[in-house]
């Protein structure tokens, strides 16, 4: 029996629908994240920024303080954390290393390194030999050590290391020490093979497998050297909810002539005959709290005494006493050559350090000031501003 005209389109439209259904979601599997976007399917949203904690992360602060301690009991606490944990040259029986030292890789073009945890401090002005005024960042790298490391082939089974393809494994890093009677169980948990004090802020870093560290090994400054150049990222500063106008920076609504209740409102959001808005359009929203990362920031100063770095610009991302994360330079031309591998170890050190390390083009404040011989031009001017 020949089939219907009806019967007949609705099997070209149901094959139509699923072959192009097939093909967006292809589409969006092999394109990237920022052109997955504009592709109108239902799971192609994301959010651009996270405000609460992961599913998986484990819960860190306890819910409630325990008050019935006593002074003596609590300072008999505090004690035993600092025995515990009290540092001790590598080597010791009490040194934080839980397992023999392991081997260290050899340094290769192209590999990655840890990085660190620092906290912004704020803008420093400095002066070049020639006269140059530049703005610096003061980040200071506090309290750095090595928590755990993921192997490669460990870490392409987390769904942010599938991308590498089991080449690449990661390094997880802790800044800041605490006090684990306020932190839970769990949290405190993590810092068990590492033989280290439990870290306020947690982290990783993609690190190539000749670059892995041993943990309970402390990071320092001396990571990195003056003159190598780094790449910055953190989070900027948050404003919370705003308007167009201060968001945005749009104009607003007349002051007057009728205007009522509309002045700094974004006016027609352009509907039209489409009946929605379109994706990207500038509205109210959060303002701030976003990723941000600096390429290709040159060290100009370090201070080894207060674990203190001077960074090129004062536009890294966050407010003062913020944490940001300092790592390796990514571009080609900017990448460091035989930095410290994996990282600086103490007993590798051959000559005391010095507490300041400035570079080249840097004039150091201990230096006599700067002087310039004056042009013939300028000197006629000096000459006729007298005799006025």
């Amino acid at each position: 029996m020949a089939a219907s005209g009806f019967y007949l389109r609705n099997v070209l439209l149901t094959t139509f629908t699923s072959i192009s259904a097939t093909l967006v979601n292809q589409t969006v599997r092999q394109c990237p994240r920022f052109l997955a976007g504009f592709i109108q399917t239902r799971d192609s949203h994301y959010k651009r920024r996270k405000t609460h904690a992961s599913s998986w992360w484990v819960k860190r602060k306890l819910e409630y303080a325990e008050q019935d301690l006593t002074t003596e009991n609590f300072d008999f606490l505090q004690d035993q954390i600092k025995e515990e944990f009290a540092p001790s040259p590598i080597g010791d029986q009490n040194s934080p290393l839980r397992e023999p030292p392991w081997a260290r890789g050899k340094w290769e073009p192209g590999c990655y390194r840890t990085g660190v945890i620092a906290r912004k401090i704020g803008i420093y002005p400095m002066w070049t030999k020639t006269g140059q005024r530049l703005l610096t960042t003061v980040l200071q790298v506090l309290d750095n050590h090595v928590i755990r490391y993921i192997p490669p082939e460990v870490h392409a089974l987390d769904q942010f290391g599938k991308k590498y393809n089991g080449k690449l494994g990661c390094a997880i890093i802790g800044a800041e020490a605490a006090d684990p009677q306020l932190f839970t169980d769990s949290y405190n948990g993590l810092f068990k093979n590492s033989g280290v004090q439990t870290k306020r802020k947690l982290t990783k870093f993609i690190v190539s497998p000749n670059a892995a560290i041993q943990p309970g090994t402390p990071l320092t400054v001396n990571h990195f050297r003056v003159g190598d150049y780094v790449d910055v990222w953190g989070k900027t500063v948050g404003h919370g909810f705003q308007g167009v106008m201060k968001r945005w920076g749009f104009k607003g609504g007349p002051a007057t002539h009728g205007c009522t209740k509309s002045h700094r409102r974004p006016g027609c959001i352009g509907a039209g005959r489409t009946g929605r808005v379109w994706r990207g359009k500038k509205m109210p929203g959060h303002m701030g709290q976003e990723r941000r990362i600096l390429h290709g920031l040159k060290i100009w100063r370090i201070n080894t005494k207060y674990n203190v770095i001077y960074v090129h610009g004062p536009a890294v991302p966050g407010h003062n006493h913020a944490y940001v994360y300092i790592m390796d330079s990514r571009l080609k031309e900017k990448q460091p050559v035989e930095p410290p591998f994996p990282t600086h170890y103490l007993d590798d050190i051959k000559e005391p350090l010095q507490e300041e390390y400035y570079d080249d083009e840097l004039h150091p404040f201990g230096a006599p000031t700067v002087t310039f011989p004056e042009d013939e031009q300028d000197a006629k001017t000096a000459v006729k501003i007298k005799k006025r």
